[in-house]
């Protein structure tokens, strides 16, 4: 994976096309996470701490619907 950002607690990376947002959802203890993103989320995410953070709940929150499907 080539890291094409690093700042404000996120890395982003780019693998065969492919972009990944690694950040910590942990409390008290550090867990890092990594998640598959689109071109333009990766984009937004890279604008400021609190687009990435918009991109993370997204994230999240859609895999909380998809959790409650089940």
């Amino acid at each position: 994976m080539e890291v094409i950002f690093f700042d404000y607690g996120i890395e982003i990376s780019l693998e065969n096309g492919r972009y990944y947002l690694n950040f910590d959802e942990g409390g008290l203890v550090s867990r890092f996470r990594t998640i598959e993103i689109t071109h333009e989320e990766a984009e937004k995410a890279k604008r400021s701490p609190k687009d990435a953070y918009e991109v993370i709940i997204s994230f999240q929150n859609k895999e909380r619907k998809e959790k409650m499907k089940e």
